[in-house]
């Protein structure tokens, strides 16, 4: 690019300037061309921003609105997104090195859909109940009411900055709720031209904002913030450990959405073409940037040499290269210091005695040396215990692990701190059904990966976190209740419960 692009914060409706004058770079990861610059920011950033929203919040210019109303708005957002289509999709390829082709078909689409979704899905939980009035009690009517949090935070990772963004601000907004997100340092662009438009479609001045910064510091002052009443995380198991420890001195609501390492179980009546498509998918989309990668492979050990060499042929046909290029199937990494990652990795599982069956290098020649490109890397002769297996890597990488029964596998699957994916290949339907049952994970996919839909919740068991985004699941996360009981009584002589306590 010949030029760089230069953001503010979005806050009360407007760009605004940072506070302290500084900036951070944002880079193409395929060339490591500087291709924006956003505000470096600082805790008054984010008082600021959370002083607006709480503002915004308290005079119900939002909240107030009916369902129906803010529906309305959403809806308008949804579609002014997908009329943005091709400016959000070469952002986001842009900055976080995912293919265009994917964020073309995938990624701008799936935000219009939370949206849509948000929308369809208050239809379904009740914002009104009533509770029965028994004739033997005192007179009285109890009903429930659903209402807004008040001022939300939302903490957004690097691998998909639109996709994890929309999954908070959209149940979020469509529950009445004012927010305040915080992009990842090295993607905050895509973020930045959404509230930019969520303000276009007609949603109000301090309701979606949006501050840039290093997670240190604005990550950690909206986690902190007093006048923060929830915080969506989405990241590493570790910084979700921090972020839960912040938000717990000032009780705050928490959705965490952390790490994972899922398992793709290949059953022995698999399709060997569906299974090793699966596996491959499993572990290279986005380049293995992804929290349910599947990147431990369970196989029969009798079929691992089979479909270990099935796979890698089918790998060795898969188009590396620039994220801009439509044929390109595999990106560069987002970062040097993932690159860095995955690189320590991969050094330490050889050094436990693992075996490189395909790849294992950084990519070093003619344009790759320019970026932050890695070679699909596939590990045989691993167990379950070896380090590179049991951490995320997030990178591409597979650990294949052998076994000799289902019972097995399934035990091999389970034998992991995360649970946030799994997938399973078979042609059995009632057998993949009984393994899926017994995978401790929030998500199973049977002869399929990555396959997350709005309608449909998604999180985590044991270490990858908890509470739930997408579905009608996540409204209730962006909302509480509250009884009201109303005695029908008035005449203080009359009631029974007076008289019970000796109060008349």
């Amino acid at each position: 690019m010949s030029s760089v692009m230069e953001y503010q914060h979005f806050i009360n409706g407007q760009w605004t300037p940072g506070e302290s004058g500084e900036t951070m770079d944002v880079i193409n990861p395929a060339t490591q061309e500087v291709v924006a610059q956003v505000p470096k920011g600082t805790v008054n950033d984010v008082n600021k921003a959370v002083a607006n929203a709480r503002e915004a919040f308290e005079s119900g210019v939002w909240a107030n609105k009916s369902m129906e109303e803010r529906a309305e708005i959403l809806l308008k957002f949804s579609t002014n997104v997908l009329k943005n289509k091709n400016r959000l999709a070469y952002l986001e390829s842009l900055t976080s090195g995912s293919t265009i082709r994917r964020t073309m078909g995938i990624d701008v689409t799936a935000v219009s859909d939370a949206l849509k979704n948000a929308v369809q899905r208050s239809q379904e939980i009740p914002l009104l109940e009533h509770a029965m009035c028994l004739p033997w009690h005192i007179p009285q009517h109890s009903y429930i009411v659903r209402e807004p949090l008040g001022v939300c935070a939302g903490i957004v990772p690097w691998n998909f900055p639109m996709i994890l963004a929309a999954w908070k601000f959209a149940p979020a907004l469509m529950m009445g709720n004012s927010i305040v997100m915080k992009p990842a340092s090295i993607t905050p662009i895509t973020l930045l031209e959404l509230a930019n438009l969520a303000h276009e479609s007609g949603i109000p001045a301090g309701v979606f904002n949006v501050v840039t910064g290093s997670g240190s510091v604005v990550g950690n002052a909206l986690a902190s913030h007093p006048e923060i009443d929830k915080v969506a995380f989405t990241g590493s198991t570790e910084v979700g450990r921090q972020v839960a420890h912040m938000a717990a001195d000032g009780i705050k609501r928490v959705t965490l959405e952390l790490g994972g390492k899922s398992p793709t179980i290949v059953l022995d009546d698999a399709d060997l073409d569906m299974a090793t498509s699966l596996c491959i998918h499993a572990f290279l989309y986005h380049t293995g940037q992804v929290c349910e990668s599947g990147t431990r492979m369970l196989v029969p050990r009798k079929m691992q040499d089979q479909i270990v060499e099935m796979m890698i042929e089918k790998i060795k046909k898969l188009p590396i290269g620039n994220q801009l290029n439509p044929a390109t199937s595999i990106g560069p990494i987002a970062s040097a210091e993932q690159l860095e990652t995955v690189m320590k990795y991969v050094d330490i599982g050889k050094k436990e005695g693992a075996q490189i069956a395909y790849g294992g290098n950084r990519m070093t020649d003619g344009a790759y040396g320019q970026g932050f490109f890695f070679e699909p890397t596939v590990f045989v002769g691993c167990n379950n215990q070896m380090t590179h297996v049991r951490e995320e890597i997030f990178g591409p990488v597979q650990c294949v692990l052998p076994y000799d029964d289902v019972e097995e596998a399934i035990a091999i699957a389970n034998d992991s701190p995360y649970g946030l994916g799994a997938s399973i290949a078979s042609m059995n339907a009632t057998r993949a059904q009984w393994v899926a049952k017994k995978i401790r994970s929030g998500t199973v996919w049977i002869n399929t990966h990555h396959m997350l839909r709005a309608d449909a919740p998604f999180g985590g068991y044991k270490q990858s976190g908890y509470g739930r985004e997408n579905g009608a699941h996540v409204l209730m996360e962006y909302s509480q209740v509250k009884h009201v009981c109303h005695n029908l009584v008035p005449d203080a002589s009359k009631y029974r419960y007076f008289k019970v306590l000796g109060l008349n």
